[in-house]
């Protein structure tokens, strides 16, 4: 299924009508999130897994204004990301890099979004609280039953600070974390 996505946005993103459609589809997934983390035009949010069509990153700009760091680990995901950003006029606040959140060096933040599709989600938290960022906020896309082994989801040792309920067919609750 994540392949199938992934193929998906990639096409998806040169052809305006399937990429504004595609982009619509979590109109309410980003409200429920930016409700969760309290995003503000304040914040800086890095999101972890952008894709070819950065939805969460433009989401965030359009209801908040804050400033969006995207990473993918995908070249040809943040090509297109950046190319279809820049063809639909849509980059402003927007970072587009290459980088997969594990092990770089992050810039700072305040809040961090993380795509369903990153597999390693303890290891991604484990690697988001050792950054400089104390405070921040992450929230992460919690897979419904039956698709832990294809997207990865937080043991249950890792008991969030706050969750939210989401009507998405591969992930049903996003959920909060502090980082101290």
């Amino acid at each position: 299924m994540k392949r199938i996505f992934t193929s998906v946005e990639k096409m998806c993103c040169e052809f305006y009508p399937a990429f504004y459609l595609y982009h619509s589809i979590y109109k309410n997934v980003m409200r429920n999130e930016i409700k969760l983390a309290n995003i503000t035009s304040n914040d800086v949010v890095l999101n972890i897994g952008c894709g070819a069509i950065p939805f969460t990153a433009l989401h965030i700009v359009q209801m908040t204004g804050a400033k969006v760091i995207a990473l993918d680990k995908d070249k040809e995901a943040v090509e297109k990301a950046k190319k279809c950003l820049s063809k639909y006029k849509l980059q402003k606040n927007i970072e587009i890099a290459l980088g997969d959140g594990i092990v770089e060096n992050l810039p700072d933040f305040t809040v961090a979004i993380i795509a369903l599709h990153v597999k390693e989600k303890a290891t991604m938290l484990e690697n988001l609280k050792l950054t400089k960022s104390p405070g921040a906020r992450v929230v992460f896309r919690q897979p419904a039953v039956g698709y832990e082994n294809e997207y990865g989801s937080l043991p249950d040792k890792y008991v969030p600070d706050g969750k939210i309920s989401q009507k998405m067919k591969t992930f049903k609750e996003s959920y909060l974390y502090h980082i101290s």
